[in-house]
């Protein structure tokens, strides 16, 4: 069994080659149309519960040789297009976020579906401390990720079986101290990867978005050449994300036009999105050169020219503490405007979906759209 078991492992690690992406993604795809299904028989199995399962987690992550089952009812949905090749499970002792190479996964894992997760053969990893269950990450030196892609389908229907369909989960509404002590938890705090609603949070006046000029060249924090960063105010940004054509829209109002080109300790001063990589740029170098004919266009022009959706993360308040709300510029919703009260800070809202830990901050992903998950009050 164990080399059954050690075998199957290697074949993972070799199939499942594509890493997590960086920016979500859109949600491609027919969904099947509902089909009766034969639930797994999980007699004999004894179940680790989620919260013991993430108590395994090391640093860097770990591939889990042992026999290891978990359970838990899918709250997640892909159908809005606000998430992407991943699906939230969770029991009554916490939430994981599974990582299933496939989009439309709504059609094939409704909310309130028993899942069975065969766990052996699969790694236990984090992504900026978020619990994530995935295959082994890419053979990539520069690999930010501790986890990848489970893939192709006979790994997924080795590893993720079907159980009966439940109702679907109520969230479970939290405070600013319960949100307080999952952050003092890290890793195992118990409400990462749940199904959640915080009440009367306000608008910080505050978004977070990450732009690169040219996406198709190098964009990881070791280029600053290609990153364009939007913080430490709203940057007119009004819609819950922002997709290709309103990224262009807000590029092209010159809202964003004392936008600093860079990241970390190499940053090109305020409004260097108006320069040229080549008025930056050491000249003869072989990052001016990698623009090509783009060195002469404005970071600006280069913007506008090869402009993708892009999510925005708005920051919102529950007492004292931050918490973001993240939407992909793929989501159907993400040009919808936010609330003009609630974007000007004088009504509150309570707000219902996917709670998840980043860079020891709370994070927010709606599962529905506004409409549905954020009310105005």
């Amino acid at each position: 069994m164990k080399n059954r078991i050690f075998l199957f492992a290697a074949i993972l690690a070799l199939v499942s080659c594509q890493s997590l992406k960086e920016e979500w993604q859109p949600v491609f795809g027919n969904p099947k149309a509902p089909a009766e299904w034969e639930a797994y028989d999980v007699s004999g199995i004894n179940f680790m519960t989620i919260h013991d399962l993430k108590t395994l987690y090391k640093t860097g992550g770990v591939i889990l040789y042992d026999e290891i089952w978990i359970k838990g009812q899918v709250v997640s949905s892909d159908q809005s297009g606000n998430l992407y090749k991943e699906v939230y499970i969770q029991d009554e002792t916490g939430g994981i976020d599974l990582k299933l190479g496939r989009s439309s996964i709504y059609s094939e894992f409704p909310r309130g579906m028993w899942v069975y997760v065969y766990c052996t053969g699969l790694t236990l990893g984090a992504y900026n401390g978020m619990p994530q269950l995935g295959a082994e990450p890419d053979n990539n030196p520069v690999d930010e990720y501790e986890t990848s892609y489970i893939d192709p389908q006979q790994i997924i229907d080795r590893h993720v079986k079907r159980g009966p369909l439940g109702n679907p989960v109520a969230p479970v509404e939290i405070t600013e101290q319960d949100l307080q002590k999952a952050i003092s938890d890290g890793f195992t705090g118990e409400l990462w990867g749940k199904y959640v609603t915080i009440k009367d949070m306000t608008y910080g006046k505050q978004v977070f978005a990450l732009l690169y000029p040219n996406p198709s060249l190098p964009h990881k924090s070791v280029n600053p050449e290609n990153r364009i960063f939007l913080s430490d105010g709203q940057w007119g940004i009004d819609t819950w994300g922002m997709s290709k054509a309103k990224t262009i829209e807000y590029a092209q109002s010159g809202i964003w036009d004392t936008a600093e080109v860079g990241s970390g300790a190499t940053r090109y001063g305020a409004g260097s999105i108006l320069k040229t990589p080549a008025d930056v740029l050491p000249a003869g170098g072989a990052t001016l050169e990698s623009f090509g004919p783009d060195k002469e266009l404005t970071y600006k022009e280069i913007l506008i020219k090869y402009a993708t959706a892009n999510y925005a993360s708005h920051y919102f308040k529950v007492g004292r503490t931050d918490v973001q709300i993240r939407t992909s510029g793929y989501a159907k919703f993400s040009d919808e405007k936010i609330d003009p009260d609630v974007y000007a800070g004088t009504k509150a809202v309570d707000v219902t979906g996917i709670l998840s830990i980043y860079s020891g901050a709370a994070q927010f992903t709606l599962v529905d759209e506004p409409a549905v998950s954020v009310k105005v009050h």
